[in-house]
């Protein structure tokens, strides 16, 4: 697969996990699908605005105390793996940051592939919750007669 190809991928599935939890999930699912959507929008802005590759991963840095809260005060096993992939995700933003010897593409698959399996945990919280529904309107279920 290019990679082209394979980036049109990533961002399809975070554009379908986002979107999915956005839409599907209750409020907490929906507020954690806002924060991955922060935390996104602003490496983007970052790299965009041609920040030194060392501040691309401040929007995890700050994000993963965030979850742990979230998850300290709703702990749902979905969030137990979103935020073990954000620890892990930190954990490589700093030591492509210290090691020079990490290679570029090395960083960039690591990165992808923790953010991908984020976004999985989240489409997972988002299937598993239970969002209410409107109210239905008055009609009873059909009796058949015989």
């Amino acid at each position: 697969m290019s990679a082209d190809l394979s980036e049109l991928v990533l961002w399809g599935g975070w554009l379908a996990a986002i979107g999915f939890a956005l839409l599907r999930g209750d409020g907490f699912v929906r507020a954690i699908g806002g924060l991955y959507l922060a935390a996104t929008a602003a490496a983007v802005a970052a790299l965009a605005f041609g920040a030194p590759p060392a501040v691309w991963g401040f929007a995890d840095i700050v994000l993963l105390p965030l979850l742990a809260r979230a998850l300290l005060r709703q702990p749902r096993r979905w969030l137990i793996w979103a935020c073990a992939f954000e620890l892990v995700t930190v954990a490589t933003h700093v030591a492509w940051a210290l090691d020079p010897r990490i290679e570029d593409h090395a960083y960039s698959a690591a990165i992808d592939l923790w953010w991908a399996l984020q976004l999985a945990a989240l489409a997972l919280g988002a299937f598993g919750s239970r969002r209410p529904g409107p109210a239905r309107a008055g009609f009873a279920a059909e009796a058949r007669v015989a």
